[in-house]
């Protein structure tokens, strides 16, 4: 999957924006410029474990869903959901999240968890975060080196090695995110470099070195106990760009609208991070089931940059200030916007 392509636009080099989409011709207002694809990888936040489709993402307003595979731990709205959660996911796919499941779960019996975050913890730079992954492959060796090449399922060495490394700290959330985008890598490799590794990648994506450790456990956790045919896709450089690619291309996933006020995961959709941001968007968003679908909330022109807001419709009760305060913080890029440099300009001159 390259860039979207499409007859109404066209992804180019925006200067000091990196890539954007382009419209090719007058759009007329409210016509749909993009649908999604589901995405290459995601979570759904553990505390929603029993509350959100596993398959459409659906919320029933904190309702437990009534369909679940208790092999592994999900759930689903319907019946329906959960046989296309099957065939997209596969045999092979199911196997690794029972066992994920049954690891966690163990690990949530032995009384362990992730932990704190220590006083000394600081955002890791790229040599932190090049020597842990390091440190981390040597210690996934470890663990495959001895896993039987010809079975699929856990022999008694396999077991006895999962459950050393559930003694390490981990994030449910994070070791779900990284196992949905190995299962991915390992179904569409192709597809994986054309759609993840042409994405702005973030070379330093973790806030903390906690957060950086969890990321590390996750995987030599996953290398420990996920069926010896997908060893192939979990790999650090697989693991390190899910990491990469989620800090500034992840979608959230929210119950109801675009500012639900669940936020119950969020997922890397390729086609729909070429979309930059401006404080005054010409383009809408709304997820349906596992896709999103984008439309123009007014006639764009030929030429014209379409956008959508990054701030999930807060920017329309902040100040300057504050859009580019939040902005820098999540996002990492102060906002130049139209709307960004004219009021910014008047608050100077208002100074």
């Amino acid at each position: 999957m390259s860039p979207p392509a499409s007859d109404l636009f066209s992804v180019k080099t925006i200067p000091g924006a990196g890539r954007g989409i382009i419209a090719s011709r007058d759009i007329s207002e409210d016509t749909t410029v993009l649908n999604s694809e589901p995405p290459v990888a995601h979570v759904l936040f553990r505390e929603y474990r029993k509350e959100v489709c596993a398959h459409c993402f659906l919320y029933d307003r904190g309702r437990t869903l009534r369909v679940k595979d208790h092999d592994t731990g999900k759930v689903f709205c319907s019946a329906s959901c959960q046989q296309e959660w099957l065939v997209h996911t596969g045999e092979q796919g199911r196997r690794a999240w029972q066992d994920l499941h049954h690891l966690i779960q163990t690990k949530s019996k032995s009384g362990k968890n992730s932990g704190g975050i220590s006083l000394t913890d600081h955002r890791p730079d790229i040599e932190d975060v090049d020597r842990r992954w390091e440190k981390a492959q040597g210690e996934a060796d470890e663990y495959v080196r001895t896993r039987s090449d010809t079975s699929n399922a856990l022999d008694d060495t396999g077991r006895k090695q999962a459950k050393g490394a559930v003694a390490s700290s981990t994030d449910p959330d994070i070791v779900g995110y990284l196992l949905s985008g190995i299962l991915y890598h390992d179904q569409q490799p192709d597809r994986w470099r054309e759609a993840v590794m042409t994405l702005a990648m973030h070379d330093e994506p973790y806030a903390t070195t906690h957060d950086l450790e969890a990321h590390c456990n996750s995987f030599v956790q996953l290398s420990s106990s996920m069926p010896v045919s997908l060893l192939r896709s979990c790999t650090v450089q697989v693991c390190r760009a899910l990491a990469a690619v989620s800090s500034h291309n992840a979608f959230g996933i929210r119950s109801g609208g675009e500012d639900g006020e669940e936020y119950m995961g969020y997922g890397v959709y390729p086609s729909a991070s070429y979309f930059n941001h401006s404080c005054r968007p010409n383009v809408a968003k709304q997820r349906v089931g596992n896709v999103w679908k984008f439309w123009v909330t007014k006639d764009v022109r030929q030429g014209e940059e379409l956008c959508i807001s990054y701030l999930g419709g807060d920017e329309k009760d902040l100040n300057v200030r504050q859009r580019r305060g939040h902005l820098r913080e999540v996002w990492g890029f102060i906002c130049e916007c139209a709307r960004c440099q004219r009021e910014g300009k008047a608050s100077q001159d208002g100074g």
